[in-house]
């Protein structure tokens, strides 16, 4: 008999000429004018879906190497194209059921793609029904025509997560959740419950590999791993890459079954990080129901932020804190310096007197020993030059923790080697000239998500990532993943990655067997190759040994003590908004404000120490909440990715790491400022020097405020030179920067002014589905681009009254319980 397996039946040898896929390639896809080819791991995906929801499962996970692509939007084309042709032919029972399919995603912006897409002369915008549901519940169509859900029964609709859970007032029928485009669980969690809310018969998933979906629903998954994709490339072939709206690039070059590692040793380093770790995880075995006293979360948040950095300390702290990513790392070493647990009894009394000294002494010296002069600098440049000669003409992308690190890292390596650190931190290019020229390097972090790209790169991991992130070394962004780890590090390592093969190959297994797939290739979990090192970091001579060595009795120790180390540090949150505690856990009480609105009394809880966007008159504003009163008018994000609507209408202009670029232009002007007012000691000196190089000035508070950024910059470009000077700073003198840095503040003003203007029109526009003259206004200011969608994330809402303090969840921030009615006390509100 012959031996059937699952690409057999994903990718028939003998396609009938009225298959789905040769119907499509015959009246020829294009994406912008451009030919969608779709290839045998797009074919695979999508029958293996058909398969599964012909097959009753309800709920299905599909996994993909990290990467921004539109698999979820032509998941959505799929389905409503086949039940479409089923609706036309009455041919054999479709498996799509009834009811409408709904593409679920942050901003994925299935209208405008539709609308660049067509089969044959037939645009799919119109040939599949679509509509973009509404912040109210109702739906629009491209032509702006608004109507009720239950009026399309049979629609292909796309919902925007940030516009929260708008009801449709109708049950649906698949729901296709883009989990890649969410940046947290929360969000994945509130778009399951929508599907729930709305009865959803099917719900599809398309994640990143490596990303568990949690025990709500019994799931089928089918993750893409390595393994998979080689075999497809090697039975099947491969086919020209062109946007995101195919898999091809992932089979572009043959995929590696595993990272490669670059091995460093540093015997102090090693010992004093396998002691804090060994005080960190005998803590987290402390039982007791009382939170982790404060000097050691400090010492877990020093140890994540000390592992993350590979040049300076103090420079990464300067982001750290200008990045409003809580405490760096001085600030932190002060808390454990004087933290002695005094007073504390029972397990944490035993737990100061037995383990406290030596995870306080080991991470206060691990942090004078990397202060002092970080030995992994050294390695990183010399990695840059190992990838520059031996991956020569390939882009080098260099992956950090977090954005302060990358920010770091990116302004020493400028200084190091020349260039901008500005352009380090933006996106490579796609493409086959993107390796060519000064743009080979770059610095990001990883929440920067890259497209998936058929064109050579190497990204450079810097240290273990989190078992979380174990995904983003097998990622579709790049064809080639360097883990660069400590030696005690690396069977922690290859054991997290071989745990995550193993899992990955059950679930295909499982699949496998419910849909009657056939054989699947058998699993093979190789050590990982080492193709740089070992370097011992604590000799002069950074040349690595001619064969990696591994001191097998400290990998084991510290491989088994990591696993519960990873547990506590993630427990312990760090900040991702600017004023928020260092110190405060995510799920941690807050101190907030209770507000009451107009027009029901529906209250609105903000944390006390925040800033929020009002209108203030014809003027956009800034303010604390504790300056909101009466008849205020709070703008407020709807949904998902709590964003401002000035840094959402940037965003609509510019890319993420063009963003970022911005942001870090910004901060070199900050800091400049800074170190002007500690050499000159208060601001009318720094005052008096500004006018002394011929500025026009005239109050000191205004240069304070360039400080604080509640001014964005100043509006004479030569302010911003003649800081530069006054700092020597480099930075914004050398190559141009402080004219780039005086027209993107020109350009972040204008839309700050137009905002002040047109803000409560463009919206009432918006909402109403019309486009009048305050929506024109702002699309032209935004280089002709439609925002009436980003301005349906956002909510005008009038302040009735500011009421009490108290502690409330992190969760329930920003989010409106339900209305009150208008005698309730905002100090009673829930």
């Amino acid at each position: 008999m012959a031996r059937v397996t699952y690409l057999d039946r994903l990718v028939p040898p003998d396609a009938d000429p009225a298959d789905f896929f040769e119907r499509v390639q015959a009246l020829r896809m294009t994406d912008r004018g451009h030919t969608v080819d779709l290839g045998p791991l797009d074919r695979a995906t999508l029958t293996l879906l058909s398969r599964a929801l012909a097959s009753d499962q309800r709920s299905v996970y599909l996994g993909l190497p990290r990467g921004r692509h539109d698999m979820a939007v032509l998941i959505g084309i799929y389905l409503q194209l086949i039940r479409r042709g089923a609706e036309l032919t009455g041919g054999s029972p479709c498996p799509v059921p009834d009811g409408p399919v709904v593409v679920v995603g942050l901003r994925t912006n299935v209208t405008v793609r539709l609308a660049q897409l067509a089969i044959g002369r037939q645009n799919l915008s119109r040939a599949l029904r679509m509509q973009r549901i509404r912040g109210d519940g109702r739906v629009v169509d491209l032509q702006g025509k608004i109507t009720r859900a239950v009026d399309s029964p049979s629609g292909l609709f796309y919902l925007n997560t940030a516009l929260g859970r708008p009801s449709l007032g109708t049950s649906v029928g698949t729901v296709v959740i883009d989990r890649t485009s969410m940046a947290n669980d929360q969000s994945w969690e509130r778009a399951l419950a929508w599907a729930s809310e709305h009865d959803a018969a099917r719900v599809v998933a398309v994640a990143d590999l490596g990303t568990q979906p949690g025990s709500s629903r019994a799931w089928t998954q089918w993750p893409w791993t390595p393994a998979l994709r080689t075999d497809v490339r090697h039975t099947l072939g491969h086919r020209p890459a062109y946007g995101p709206l195919t898999s091809n690039a992932l089979l572009a070059h043959r995929p590696a079954a595993a990272p490669s590692v670059a091995v460093y040793r540093h015997e102090q380093l090693a010992e004093l990080y396998r002691t804090v770790v060994a005080g960190v995880v005998a803590a987290r075995r402390v039982h007791t129901l009382e939170p982790w006293p404060q000097p050691i979360a400090d010492a877990v948040r020093l140890l994540n932020l000390l592992w993350c950095s590979w040049g300076s300390i103090g420079r990464q702290d300067a982001w750290q804190v200008l990045m409003g990513r809580g405490s760096g790392a001085r600030a932190l070493a002060r808390s454990v310096s004087r933290g002695t647990l005094e007073g504390r009894a029972g397990p944490w009394g035993l737990f100061r007197e037995t383990q406290w000294p030596d995870l306080r002494r080991g991470v206060l010296d691990l942090y004078e020993l990397l202060y002092d002069g970080n030995p992994r600098w050294d390695l990183l440049l010399a990695l840059i030059d190992w990838a520059r000669a031996n991956r020569a003409g390939v882009p080098l992308l260099v992956r950090t923790r977090t954005r302060s690190a990358a920010a770091a890292v990116a302004e020493e390596l400028a200084d190091a080697l020349g260039g901008d650190a500005d352009s380090l931190l933006l996106a490579p290019r796609t493409g086959p000239a993107a390796g060519r020229g000064a743009g080979a390097l770059h610095v990001m972090p990883y929440t920067e998500c890259l497209a998936w790209d058929a064109s050579p790169r190497l990204e450079l991991h810097l240290g273990v990532s989190s078992t979380l992130r174990t995904g983003v070394l097998f990622s579709g962004a790049a064809d080639e993943h360097v883990a660069v780890v400590e030696q005690s590090e690396y069977t922690w390592l290859e054991r997290s990655a071989g745990r995550a093969l193993h899992g990955w190959h059950e679930q295909i297994r499982q699949t496998a067997a419910v849909l009657r797939l056939g054989e699947v290739p058998e699993l093979a979990t190789p050590p990982l190759p080492v193709v740089y090192g070992p370097v011992d970091l604590s000799r002069p001579s950074s040349v690595p040994d001619d064969s990696p060595q591994r001191d097998s009795r400290l990998a084991l120790d510290l491989s088994a003590l990591f696993e519960d180390y990873d547990a506590s540090a993630r427990a312990i949150g760090t900040p991702a908004k600017p004023g928020r505690s260092a110190t405060a856990a995510a799920d941690d009480p807050v101190p907030a404000t209770a507000v009451v609105t107009e027009p029901e009394g529906a209250v609105l809880w903000l944390r006390s120490d925040e800033q929020v966007d009002v209108l203030i008159g014809q003027r956009y504003a800034r303010v604390p909440v504790t300056a909101l009163t009466s008849g205020s008018r709070l703008l407020r994000a709807r949904g998902d990715g709590q964003s401002r609507l000035h840094d959402r209408l940037v965003m609509v202009m510019h890319d993420s790491a063009e963003v970022t670029a911005m942001d870090t232009m910004i901060g070199f002007f900050r800091q400049a400022i800074t170190a002007v007012y500690e050499q000159r000691g208060s601001w009318p000196d720094v005052l008096a020097a500004l006018r002394n190089l011929g500025s026009e000035v005239s109050s000191w508070q205004t240069v304070s405020k360039w400080a604080d950024g509640s001014v964005i910059a100043p509006e004479d470009p030569q302010d911003i030179h003649r800081i530069a000077l006054l700092a020597r700073d480099t930075r914004l003198t050398a190559g141009g920067t402080w004219q780039r840095l005086a027209r993107m503040a020109e350009e972040l003003r204008r839309i700050h002014r137009a905002l002040g203007h047109t803000a409560a029109a463009a919206m009432a526009e918006a909402a109403r589905g019309t486009e009048g003259p305050a929506l024109r206004q702002l699309k032209t200011l935004c280089s002709g681009i439609d925002v009436s969608e980003v301005l349906e994330e956002f909510d005008l809402v009038v302040v009735r009254r500011v009421g009490g303090q108290k502690s409330v969840s992190a969760a329930v921030l920003g989010r409106v319980p339900g209305p009150r009615s208008a005698s309730s006390s905002p100090q009673e509100a829930p």
